[in-house]
């Protein structure tokens, strides 16, 4: 039981911490310069999000993330700063959550989860974004802390709906239901598999497809066309080795210790740590080495992504709060509070420095965002096309961030009077049926793999021509090409 001192204590530390969290993330987007992380596929979802009442079968666009489409969308309606805004709140609030679940958990330094789970390596390098690792970190978080507080049938709704915000969802269902299972707790076990039913049933009403949520999986159908998305095989150890981008080479091992602690303690007898050994450990556990076997294996359209491990960093910051209630016999409070703040301290450093933030804050002028490389190019494109009156045309591109940036809408029916652009890929090179006018912009990176019509598919028709070409080498090798057709 709290003391009053120790439970105002520890919810005025919270609130500091949140208007700080705040603070940061906001001097991150201003640093932003309009871009976000997590390249086109942020572009993407947030345009799917946007559109999505509109034509609405992009409800169960299960590239887009229904419930993430859903969710992010009254953000999305006024733009991609507020897409952006969407995110920084799912994360600061997942960081309460932890801080709360390791409070109840009887963490003696709980405050210390909200900045693991805030300002670890891949938050802090991914926040920034309209991608859908923040709100299945807050999801995640919030199922945490319901089950702690013995809201049970929420967290198994909340466990629920993690596949639709992301697929590996169904990785981290598994070990909740494991822990169901062996806890006896079957009459829940309906619930957890409620949304995934609820919303197959859905898309087999739309489609016809009783199983619709394999059918139509993306990474399964990715899966099919392994010539052109399939990457070779990587290193099992991928993520280890890559560890400072992700939860950082300070917080990492002391979660580890706590998690062996806790490990160790549940053996010994101490049941009551069942949820936090079989789904907080759990959890980070079945999702990393599910992620380090794709990677090893090369499967599903895996490109050794770093970010898609936000998702378990709740899982890290609970662990490493546990960890020092190893010293709980020793009368250490104060030193360990100091390092604590120490340990923190560096660690937010680390995080700022792999992430190429500026580590001397006051230079604001370098951005906090990767910048696109070919965006001058683009815009410059752009320029070319409204200056030649070229804008009326369909415009074809595989570049997502050209319709965020000028407000495309890429969603329209072929032929229909709002159509205005589309995707590269829907091209019929063998029929041609592209109508006379159209306008091709074609990048030597996305239009080739993602569109999969790379440069020499274009040369070998006679029916187009080049406009313009720009950045690179413009005679040998342009990044961009604008072609026209005009027969």
């Amino acid at each position: 039981m709290l003391s009053l001192k120790q439970y105002f204590g520890f919810k005025a530390s919270l609130v500091i911490s949140t208007g700080l969290a705040f603070l940061l993330y906001g001097g991150l987007y201003l640093q932003s310069n309009g871009l976000v992380e997590g390249g086109q596929d942020s572009y993407n979802h947030f345009l799917i999000s946007k559109y999505a009442f509109k034509y609405p079968h992009l409800l169960l666009d299960q590239w887009g993330k229904p419930i993430y489409t859903l969710l992010a969308h009254p953000f999305c309606t006024f733009g991609l700063g507020a897409a952006v805004w969407f995110n920084i709140l799912c994360t600061i609030f997942a960081a309460i959550l932890c801080a709360l679940t390791s409070k109840k958990l009887g963490a003696h330094f709980a405050v210390a989860a909200f900045w693991i789970c805030a300002c670890s390596p891949i938050v802090l390098g991914k926040s920034i974004s309209s991608l859908t690792e923040p709100l299945n970190m807050l999801a995640l978080s919030a199922a945490f802390y319901s089950w702690t507080m013995d809201k049970k049938v929420i967290a198994c709704i909340l466990f629920s709906l993690m596949p639709w915000i992301r697929t590996e969802g169904f990785v981290i269902v598994f070990p909740f239901l494991v822990f169901l299972i062996i806890h006896k707790h079957f009459k829940l076990i309906p619930w957890l598999l409620s949304t995934t039913i609820i919303i197959n049933f859905i898309g087999w009403w739309q489609t016809g497809e009783p199983f619709w949520f394999i059918t139509n999986n993306p990474y399964f159908l990715v899966e099919t066309e392994a010539d052109r998305f399939a990457p070779e095989g990587g290193s099992l150890l991928y993520y280890l080795q890559n560890n400072k981008f992700l939860f950082g080479n300070i917080f990492f091992p002391i979660a580890a210790f706590g998690a062996l602690w806790i490990g160790y303690r549940y053996w010994k007898g101490q049941r009551n740590l069942g949820f936090t050994f079989w789904v907080i450990l759990g959890v980070f556990v079945a999702y990393y080495f599910a992620h380090s076997y794709i990677m090893w294996k090369g499967m599903l359209g895996t490109h050794g992504m770093l970010r898609v491990m936000a998702v378990i960093v709740p899982s890290v910051a609970i662990a490493f709060t546990l960890f020092w209630n190893l010293f709980n016999a020793f009368n250490l409070k104060k030193l360990i509070s100091a390092i604590l703040f120490i340990f923190i301290s560096m660690g937010i450093f680390s995080s700022y420095k792999v992430n190429g933030y500026p580590t001397r804050f006051w230079k604001l002028d370098i951005p906090s965002v990767k910048q696109i490389t070919i965006l001058p190019e683009i815009k410059e494109a752009n320029s070319y096309i409204k200056a030649n009156g070229l804008d009326t045309a369909v415009i074809y591109h595989q570049i997502p961030v050209y319709n965020v940036l000028f407000d495309k809408n890429p969603f329209p029916k072929p032929l229909s009077s709002e159509w205005e652009t589309e995707n590269i890929w829907s091209i019929d090179l063998e029929n041609n049926w592209a109508p006379k006018g159209s306008i091709m912009l074609w990048d030597n990176y996305h239009a080739a793999r993602e569109g999969n019509i790379p440069k020499t598919k274009f040369n070998k028709l006679e029916d187009y021509k080049v406009l313009h070409k720009f950045g690179g080498d413009t005679l040998k090798d342009p990044t961009l090409i604008l072609f026209k057709k005009f027969k």
